[in-house]
């Protein structure tokens, strides 16, 4: 070829009249088409697995809402992924991976280890599995409808504590604040059983944004994070989901302790975190709930000792017991799906179930007396 002919020399004499003024500037170049995997490539699940986690960190993989995935649920699923299924089918194509291969290693891993194993991995594979599927790699996703072994005591119920446990538990915690001279287990145990926020959610509110006192309304915005980050503090991170983004409003004695509590610790301006240390650090996760749990102890409540994520427990069941709909609570907790609140929080208070023979005669003797009247109206 001579050079006249050669493409690259007419691309610059091309781009020199250009310049000059006596032609069109080419058109640029087009990059080349970048993969994340070579295609045609077989993946494994081993690959996938790290490919998750990588993604998770760097925020490259998200999560339905579209949403960055928290340090803390990155690690739950790394752990799961490289504990128990990894060493078991990690050499396994992905693509040839079937429903009963996932059932045989769920069932492995209950054999193993426990069932609440099991279900951790099986939550962490089907995430994996369901990337393959957005990058083509996987059509249908094995995981689902497997089930994972129950354990040989059954499924432990939530504990549902009654309003009278719950005062004498933030009783107690008070009593603590004030021999300890602080303010922070009174006001975290009334504030978390009168909204029902999840414990993360109760750690990032902020006064004004977070924590309205004039509207006795609590705006959950934020979740904090139980996974320090790089700089060794606990993050801000979004909600849980689209629908734990919620108002919650706050019965008076709640609002009271909240307004008691910030004059305690100084009147924080808005924008300042709810619950604080005296020397302005944050709060652990682990001193809120462990002023709880001392505290419910302290209140002679029953073994098993309840947690803080008893209090949302119990605010459920209130509302459900008080006449609020399902659905009503379903928003309260920031939850999409009515249906979790029948299965996860519609339990019994135990002053229903000891009152249920009770509630039982009075409506039969209130249908016989009615049935006697209609009887009697039919003979006159």
């Amino acid at each position: 070829m001579r050079p006249s002919e050669d493409p690259n020399r007419i691309e610059v004499l091309v781009a020199i009249a250009a310049a000059e003024g006596r032609g069109d500037a080419p058109e640029p170049p087009r990059p080349a088409p970048v993969f994340l995997e070579p295609p045609g490539r077989i993946v494994t699940l081993e690959q996938a697995a790290r490919r998750l986690a990588r993604g998770m960190r760097d925020g490259m993989i998200r999560n339905r809402d579209g949403r960055a995935y928290k340090p803390s649920v990155t690690r739950k699923y790394e752990a799961a992924l490289r504990l128990e299924v990894v060493p078991r089918a990690g050499a396994v194509a992905v693509a040839a991976l079937t429903h009963g291969d996932v059932q045989r290693l769920v069932d492995e891993i209950a054999a193993e280890r426990t069932p609440e194993h099991a279900r951790k991995a099986l939550t962490a594979l089907r995430v994996t599995l369901r990337v393959c599927q957005r990058y083509g790699e996987l059509e249908l996703n094995p995981c689902d409808r497997v089930r994972v072994p129950v354990a040989a005591e059954g499924e432990q119920p939530p504990r549902v504590l009654t309003p009278e446990e719950a005062e004498r538990i933030i009783a107690a915690a008070y009593a603590e604040d004030a021999q300890l001279r602080r303010s922070l287990g009174g006001p975290f145990a009334r504030l978390a059983f009168a909204s029902g926020l999840r414990m993360g959610e109760l750690l990032a509110l902020q006064y004004g944004p977070g924590l309205d006192l004039d509207a006795g309304v609590v705006h959950v915005r934020a979740s904090l994070d139980r996974v320090r980050d790089e700089h060794g503090r606990y993050a801000r991170m979004p909600p849980k989901s689209k629908a734990s983004r919620r108002d919650v409003s706050l019965p008076a004695p709640a609002v009271t302790a909240l307004r008691e509590h910030r004059l305690a610790t100084g009147r924080p301006a808005d924008g300042s975190p709810v619950f604080l240390r005296p020397d302005g650090g944050q709060w652990t996760p682990s001193a809120p709930y462990r002023s709880f749990r001392r505290a419910a102890e302290a209140a002679g409540i029953a073994p098993p000792l309840p947690n803080p994520h008893d209090a949302r427990h119990a605010f459920a069941s209130w509302m459900l017991k008080a006449g609020v709909s399902v659905h009503g609570v379903a928003r309260l907790l920031g939850h999409s799906d009515a249906t979790l609140v029948l299965k996860r929080y519609g339990h019994a208070l135990p002053d229903e179930l000891a009152g249920a023979a009770e509630t039982l005669t009075t409506w039969l003797q209130a249908r016989e007396s009615s049935q006697d009247r209609h009887k009697a109206a039919a003979e006159t």
